[in-house]
C-alpha cells in the first residue's frame, strides 16, 4: 500500500483566507477556524473554513491573494 502525499496550505495563507472570509461576513476572526487545506496546483490552494458554523471555502494561491470565498 502506498501513502498519497498531501500538501496543505502553509499557515499565514489560512490566516489570511480566515481574516478574508471574517471580513465577508462582518465575522468576528476569532469566530473562523481552519479546517482543512489542499494544494490545488503549482499556485492555488483552497482552505475549508468553519466561520461560526457555516462552512466556507476559500481559494487563495501562493502570494496570499484571494481568489474567491464561497460557502459549502
Amino acid at each position: 500500500m502506498s501513502r498519497t502525499k498531501v500538501e496543505t496550505a502553509p499557515a499565514d495563507l489560512q490566516l489570511l483566507c480566515s481574516n478574508a472570509v471574517a471580513k465577508a461576513n462582518g465575522i468576528d476572526t476569532t469566530k473562523i477556524l481552519p479546517v482543512s487545506s489542499s494544494k490545488l496546483d503549482s499556485n492555488t490552494y483552497q482552505v475549508e473554513l468553519d466561520a461560526g458554523g457555516k462552512k466556507t471555502s476559500c481559494l487563495i494561491d501562493a502570494e496570499g491573494n484571494v481568489k474567491s470565498i464561497q460557502p459549502v
